[in-house]
């Protein structure tokens, strides 16, 4: 009777967690991604025309983003150097699991002398689960909990943590493996500069995940890193066949192809990112560039014109958002709310930097275009 129960409970609790997963699959909790807001980073280098187009490399990842060396541009810029323009960085994959097994138990202690559910289980502790052929079911909902531990980390700038919560959520992983996992490693490692562990984890999701679009978009932009421009190409074309609607592959395949020299194909891609997003300030800005290396002097202004608009908007709500922080600190009365009001403080000093150098780039190339045009700087 005992082995019978125990037997009994073991498919039970094997149906129950192959369900939640097939669920899980259904809606789009395994296997697809989010669009983030990711971190902003810099990129470091993007060749030739990367020294003057924006958003070179936005990531679906919690943290920053890179590129290569300059050639001879084929406009005026300002004459300070231009930084290649930061990405938003999409944030690792949400870990949230609202399929709880906590909320259906498996069964009640019966009349027939049965033993109970808590006394089953605390069998079935023991007893590996396993699914066909062998492999081990694992426990989802450790793995959700791990990765967002390891998010967290990563928003904070200590990817080695988030690597080894990454790497423990792998052990309760079904069969060892997890795209998601695998994906947010890749961030991880991006993070750390090690371009080809970031590449080589990003290989390993899309070998789980094959249209796995921001896995597909964050190996594209370590390829054109890596300057193996065709293949980066590749991976981004892919990206948008899978997510036609994401703005910041457009920009980055746009990106790509201003490296190339192919300034046409470029302006095709940034304006279709600008139209996918009107407020996207890197999309904007390349876009006037790439009209201005055209020379349509006249669109190129009006496009140009939107960035700098876009990136005095950013610079007036930092200013307005850390005015507000110090407010609170001065008001704080626990340790608590002063750390809280300090982090604000720090958050929206960087924003505002960040948003002060999208103005001044932006002023530099609106003002190139406006004297080529012989028309008067703008205020």
């Amino acid at each position: 009777m005992r082995l019978q129960t125990v037997i009994r409970g073991s498919r039970v609790l094997h149906g129950t967690i192959v369900s939640r997963q097939m669920l899980r699959l259904g809606q789009g909790l395994v296997g697809s991604r989010p669009v983030f807001r990711l971190i902003n980073r810099q990129t470091v280098g993007c060749l030739a025309l990367a020294a003057l187009f924006a958003g070179c490399g936005a990531e679906q990842s919690p943290a920053p983003s890179p590129s290569a060396a300059p050639a001879k541009p084929a406009v005026e810029v300002p004459a300070t150097p231009v930084p290649v323009a930061t990405e938003p960085a999409l944030e690792p994959v949400v870990a949230s699991d609202p399929l709880s097994l906590d909320t259906a138990p498996l069964a009640t202690g019966g009349a027939d002398g049965e033993e109970s559910v808590d006394d089953i289980l605390a069998e079935l502790n023991a007893i590996k689960l396993e699914g066909d052929g062998g492999k081990s079911l694992g426990d989802p909902d450790k793995v959700v909990a791990l990765m967002h531990e390891g998010n967290v980390l990563i928003s904070a700038g200590r990817p080695d943590a988030a690597l080894a919560r990454y790497n423990e959520a792998l052990e309760f992983a079904e069969d060892g493996e997890d795209s998601e996992v695998f994906f947010n490693m890749g961030i991880a490692y991006k993070a750390k500069g090690e371009l080809a562990k970031a590449a080589a984890e990003y290989e390993r999701a899309l070998e789980l995940t094959p249209q796995y679009a921001e896995a597909l978009n964050n190996l594209g932009n370590i390829l054109k890193d890596q300057k193996k421009y065709d293949q980066a190409i590749a991976h981004l074309e892919s990206s948008i066949k899978v997510f036609p609607g994401n703005p910041k592959t457009h920009n980055n395949l746009g990106t790509v192809y201003a490296i190339k020299g192919d300034v046409n194909k470029a302006a095709l891609y940034f304006a279709k990112a600008a139209h996918l997003q009107p407020t996207y300030f890197e999309a904007r800005q390349n876009l006037g560039i790439a009209y201005m290396q055209q020379g349509r002097l006249d669109v190129a202004e009006k496009e140009l014109s939107e960035a700098v608009t876009m990136a005095r908007g950013g610079m007036a709500y930092e200013q307005q958002r850390l005015a507000e922080a110090k407010a609170a600190l001065a008001k704080a009365k626990t340790p608590a709310e002063q750390n809280a009001a300090r982090g604000e403080i720090n958050e929206a000093e960087q924003a505002g930097r960040l948003a002060a150098g999208k103005y001044q780039r932006g002023m530099g190339f609106l003002q190139s275009v406006r004297a080529k045009r012989g028309a008067a700087p703008p205020p």
